[in-house]
């Protein structure tokens, strides 16, 4: 949002904060021809109230749980307890790395990597995403197969080599701090994060903290560490379910979960935290988030709190610090440079009559917005809003100009109903994200397989048999409209915009029927957006860890390459490796293949560090020169239960 609109909501929002916010209700006309339309989904739009203080929070938590509880413990997760009863975050943790005590550090602030080097593979500039490698160019840093390791590219040495916490990591880097958010699952979820100071590319860890719940994800805005996470506290609670189906002992099982309800406290409900001291012991758990920066959507949206922890990477305090926290379960979020969104979907609460569930309307999304500081460091909420249907990632929204575009797949449960997409624009009136326009109608009875904005003009791809390519021009937040349209045979994940007139698709191919034949990289020419075309194709592989992860994609403008890591392909042993990545090269609107690139190992990542090719997998990083792919160096790792015997060619 613009720095005008955020000094205006901050001051009106601080006042209405704890007094919870509230809207009017809209009908607007369904439309599902891409006609326009405006106002907002006919359900009750759910706004967000803050609490005063932890009493708050227990009697609004206790008085949802009542309102559903039942002999099976809360009627919509009668299944669930007997898996989620104990372990999890105050369960049994393997011992981890020692964690030495943390020491002052220079500023990261003020990072900026080498010359020709690449960044991650991000939705926004200026918003770093969490990924398993980065660099600042002269230094690779990896995240494979639960251990971290840095590698001085210039010589060729592999610095450091730490084993992390079993689970998926995703680390940012700024300056010489670095962050690993490592989400473990036992019977709930555990996100672990190890703070790691570097020196000349070495790798120290100074403290690791354990934050209770899943990881959504991490974003870094100017030197400042912001970690979403789903804290679902309904296995902290100890229902009892019935001992047979009697009347008698569905009463008294109902009875009894009634009075565990009574008796929670505040600590049954607010996500934890705590430090790991040496060699895996424990600190003292404590509450992760002041009960004053927690709020709710007034329309129920799901046990548990999805919070965020911030870290602030431009000084040596490293503590995470619970900055807000909505009693709701998330199901995406999004980061720009200047706020935070996250999406919440109204709670089902089904009626069921003779077994046959009956759905009062489709399901929607709800959003709220919190906007960051001017160092980016605290979290302000500002509006609510809401949109018909379902959200693919995070890439299904995005600020632009003073208003944040979202993209859905809305489903009709009425008998014989089907899939209708659109894209909604939002604007902040008041405590409201009011929707102000809206195009519906994209591939009706199909779902969104990819989306992305650009500026005024969006991308959406929707698929059943075929991929109809839809451009749409938001240049007029009030009257969007679709300009575009081009079916091809399979269809496309993941879009790159780039000049404005083309974009780069990674997706599958497939046949008119709509059969999938591989991964093929795609690039359309939209410089006439109303007749988009496809120019160049390339199929690469029978798949790609690009076409369901944007960070494995490689765009590097200097030179036209793009670099797609795929399965791996062993032709003969004792050469130079096996073939895992591709790389192209697109000149103008013509993809021609460079090559192949080899390791012994899956590669998973491709950066440019100092103008050349790095790549790296399980076994190593290998350096290759962007002209004509020829290998520079090749640092080998250690790779777990083999000896200096198996060392491979």
């Amino acid at each position: 949002m613009k720095k005008a609109l955020k000094v205006l909501l901050a001051s009106t929002c601080a006042s209405l904060l704890f007094a919870g916010c509230s809207t009017s209700n809209s009908s607007p006309d369904s439309s599902l021809d891409g006609s326009t339309n405006t106002g907002s989904p006919k359900s009750e739009i759910s706004t967000y109230a803050g609490f005063n203080d932890c009493a708050a929070v227990l009697d609004w938590t206790q008085a949802e749980m009542l309102k559903r509880v039942g002999p099976y413990g809360l009627e919509t997760y009668p299944y669930m307890y007997a898996n989620w009863r104990s372990g999890g975050f105050e369960g049994d943790m393997a011992a981890s790395t020692e964690a030495p005590a943390a020491e002052d550090s220079s500023s990261g602030a003020d990072f900026a990597p080498m010359p020709g080097t690449s960044t991650t593979n991000t939705q926004e500039v200026d918003v770093d995403e969490g990924d398993i490698v980065e660099t600042d160019g002269r230094y690779v840093y990896s995240i494979i197969d639960h251990r971290i390791r840095s590698v001085d590219i210039d010589n060729a040495v592999l610095l450091s080599e730490i084993d992390l916490p079993q689970g998926d990591s995703q680390m940012v880097l700024s300056g010489d701090h670095l962050i690993v958010a490592t989400m473990t699952w036992t019977n709930s979820a555990d996100t672990i994060v190890s703070h790691f100071v570097i020196s000349d590319g070495s790798l120290e860890l100074t403290r690791r903290d354990h934050l209770e719940g899943s990881l959504v994800s991490v974003r870094a805005v100017n030197g400042q560490v912001h970690i979403v996470l789903n804290s679902s506290f309904v296995n902290r609670v100890n229902f009892v379910s019935p001992r047979d189906g009697s009347q008698d002992s569905l009463d008294a099982a109902e009875k009894k979960n009634i009075e565990v309800v009574n008796a929670l406290v505040i600590d049954d409900f607010v996500p934890r935290t705590f430090e790991e001291g040496p060699k895996g012991t424990w600190g003292t758990k404590s509450p992760a988030i002041d009960c004053a920066n927690l709020g709710y959507p007034t329309q129920f949206s799901g046990w548990g709190v999805t919070w965020v922890a911030s870290i602030d990477m431009t000084t040596s305090v490293e503590v995470p610090t619970g900055t807000i926290g909505i009693l709701a379960q998330s199901t995406s979020s999004y980061t720009s440079t200047e706020s935070l969104y996250i999406s919440t979907t109204r709670w089902d609460d089904a009626v069921y009559e003779e077994y046959v569930p009956t759905r009062q309307e489709p399901p929607y999304t709800d959003i709220h917005a919190f906007t960051f500081s001017d160092d980016a460091s605290d979290l302000t909420y500002v509006a609510s809003g809401r949109v018909v249907g379902t959200l693919l990632n995070s890439y299904s929204m995005s600020e632009y100009q003073g208003v944040l575009r979202v993209a859905t797949t809305s489903y009709d449960y009425d008998f014989g109903g089907g899939q209708d997409n659109g894209v909604h624009i939002l604007q902040v009136s008041d405590t409201t994200l009011e929707e102000i326009g809206s195009v519906n109608g994209m591939g009706r009875g199909e779902t969104i397989q990819g989306v992305r904005f650009d500026g005024p003009r969006g991308y959406v791809v929707t698929f059943r048999q075929v991929d109809p390519l839809y451009v749409l021009d938001l240049s007029d937040p009030a009257a969007p409209e679709l300009v575009g349209e081009l079916k091809v045979p399979g269809y496309s994940t993941y879009l790159k915009p780039i000049d404005g007139d083309r974009v780069i698709t990674v997706g599958m191919s497939g046949t008119e029927t709509g059969q999938i034949t591989g991964a093929q990289v795609s690039v359309f020419d939209v410089s006439d957006p109303s007749n988009p075309l496809q120019v160049a194709t390339a199929e690469i592989a029978q798949w790609s860890e690009a076409t369901s992860d944007p960070h494995a994609f490689l765009w590097w403008p200097e030179t036209g390459q793009i670099v797609v890591p795929k399965e791996m392909v062993c032709k003969e042993f004792g050469g130079s490796g096996c073939e895992s990545a591709v790389v192209l090269k697109l000149e103008g609107t013509t993809l021609t293949e460079q090559g192949r690139l080899f390791q012994w190992f899956p590669i998973r990542r491709a950066v440019i560090a100092q103008n050349q090719l790095v790549t790296v997998s399980a076994g190593g990083t290998t350096v290759n020169q962007l002209s004509d792919l020829a290998e520079i160096s090749d640092t080998r790792f250690d790779i777990p239960g083999t000896d200096a015997e198996d060392n491979l060619p």
